[in-house]
């Protein structure tokens, strides 16, 4: 009975950041969904930066405040920016305070309940993906638009995501040993295998 109920509600937390260089604006973004894959909610919102960095730190701390709003607890927490990652345990000079303010706000988050940030292939975060470029198209800044439903623009993704889409990609060995070790379960996956949100590996030596 207890691991229905820890089924049941746990949700999966999909976020990115998409840079627009010539204009040095991005837009972020979040999916949240249960355990059956179902839409919760879903938002995005254009900013001003300077980087690509900035940007998916930026999409990270907007994915962390929810959180704490919204109360999603036990989720898993996925990008496909690896650096995401890695500068919640390392520091990097040039965003510290805003490395500082994501840690800070990821022990807030887990104090309310339980959180895995995982690493996931760009095709397994593509609604997420899809949301930030829409983003980039909307004319004001610091606006955040939250979404009851899946928007007509995501639509195709997203069905592709309900219904598990087989996609092969090559990636060395010492690559998926690395996306693994940052929680990603698909990157040890042989090339025919299916895996389980429908992305499946090629290794390379």
């Amino acid at each position: 009975m207890i691991l229905v109920e820890q089924l049941r509600t746990w949700y999966k937390f999909n976020f990115d950041g998409a840079f627009h260089n010539d204009f040095l604006h991005l837009g972020i973004s979040g999916i949240i969904r249960n355990n059956k894959r179902e839409w919760i909610l879903g938002y995005y919102e254009k900013c001003p930066t300077i980087s690509p960095i900035q940007a998916e730190l930026l999409a990270l701390r907007q994915a962390l405040q929810t959180i704490i709003k919204e109360k999603i607890t036990p989720c898993e927490l996925e990008t496909d920016a690896t650096e995401v990652i890695h500068f919640l345990d390392e520091d990097y000079p040039t965003y510290s305070d805003l490395i500082h303010e994501c840690r800070c706000l990821m022990g807030k988050a887990m104090q309310q309940g339980e959180i895995i940030m995982k690493h996931n292939f760009r095709e397994g975060n593509m609604v997420a993906h899809k949301m930030a470029k829409e983003a980039l198209k909307y004319p004001s800044y610091n606006i955040t638009l939250y979404f009851a439903k899946p928007p007509n623009f995501a639509m195709d993704v997203y069905c592709k995501d309900q219904e598990g889409c087989d996609y092969v990609r090559s990636c060395s060995v010492y690559a998926c040993n690395t996306l693994e070790s940052l929680g990603n379960g698909n990157a040890l996956y042989g090339m025919a295998q299916l895996c389980t949100n429908g992305i499946s590996m090629g290794l390379v030596p």
